[in-house]
């Protein structure tokens, strides 16, 4: 009689080729590069390579589990994203400086939910941070149950303040999952966003 004792699903295949093994943990390491650019604010290459150097000793030594990341890249939508978020920074910038420098006291900042309508936990995660690069702006919380992403910002003055800073946060989403999600991911995107699924005209007019 075979007894099968299981198996551990943190258990890392010993059978896999070492290059896929590295393929498999590099998108992290070259996360953790960026958050520890970002982090001390100067990317300059000597800081790009040490925080290399630091993201794969940390990984190494924590004996992390491979992450599977599922991500799609379309060129054309990542360049809008990387000027989208140039421009906000670069405006945001002037508008905080602004506000602080000559109209300080009538300065509000406000706390806005987002309805988030991306369900990849990888989308999300880059989503926050490129929230957080744009200068008055601050990730509060996510909440992953009711699909809410709370947002401090900075200046948010008069009626209008929380939408546009709601229709920016939201734009930024947009083309984050149109630059970097997977056809499932745009799937879901559209459905709750309200959009109609690629295809789907296509079949309502085959069926009528």
């Amino acid at each position: 009689m075979t007894v099968d004792h299981g198996s551990s699903a943190s258990t890392v295949p010993t059978g896999r080729p070492w290059y896929r093994r590295l393929g498999g943990r590099l998108p992290t390491v070259l996360w953790l590069t960026v958050m520890w650019v970002v982090l001390w604010g100067d990317p300059s290459p000597g800081t790009a390579v040490a925080g290399f150097a630091v993201a794969s000793v940390c990984y190494s030594a924590a004996r992390l589990p491979h992450i599977p990341v599922r991500l799609g890249f379309r060129p054309q939508h990542a360049l809008r994203l990387v000027l989208h978020v140039g421009y906000d920074m670069l405006l945001s910038s002037v508008r905080v400086a602004f506000h602080g420098l000559w109209r300080p006291k009538r300065t509000r900042g406000a706390i806005v939910a987002i309805p988030v309508r991306t369900d990849s936990d990888f989308l999300l995660a880059m989503f926050s941070g490129l929230v957080s690069l744009v200068t008055g702006t601050l990730v509060i919380e996510l909440n992953r149950n009711q699909g809410v992403l709370y947002v401090h910002g900075l200046p948010v003055n008069g009626p209008d303040g929380p939408e546009e800073l709601r229709a920016q946060v939201r734009r930024t989403e947009e083309l984050l999952v149109l630059a970097f999600g997977t056809a499932e991911d745009l799937e879901v995107f559209r459905l709750r966003a309200g959009e109609e699924p690629a295809g789907a005209a296509g079949e309502r007019g085959e069926n009528g």
